[in-house]
């Protein structure tokens, strides 16, 4: 019932795929890299309200997070969600120079046999 239709919720979810060195107008490396992601990808997952304090951490009394998302492995698998992937949970896609404007980053996932649980944590700007 966890993961029943009705209680999912539409997000977008940003892989990230490498750094490529920034060069200046003379052609030379800066030393300073830029980090390229995939294009958004739309899924529809049950989304944690706020975090707040339960007997049962999924993930151990260590991690701080905000919200989790829980998904089928093979959705997780299709997906190709890392802990380097960002999501826009709260917001539609948005983008400052080809730079995506997350609002949540991965702070740590689990996989069970037949479910990933992944907790993000919300990014403060």
């Amino acid at each position: 019932m966890r993961n029943a239709k009705i209680n999912q919720k539409g997000l977008f979810v940003v892989n990230y795929e490498n750094t490529i060195p920034l060069v200046d107008e003379n052609g030379d490396e800066t030393g300073e890299k830029k980090v390229v992601y995939s294009c958004s990808q739309f899924f529809k997952a049950n989304i944690s309200g706020a975090r707040g304090s339960t007997n049962n951490e999924v993930f151990g009394t260590d991690i701080s997070y905000d919200k989790t998302i829980s998904i089928s492995v093979a959705q997780f698998k299709e997906l190709g969600i890392t802990e380097n992937s960002v999501f826009f949970v709260d917001k539609s896609p948005e983008y400052d120079d080809d730079e995506p404007m997350y609002d949540y980053v991965v702070s740590k996932i689990a996989e069970t046999i037949n479910e990933v649980v992944i907790a993000l944590s919300k990014v403060r700007k």
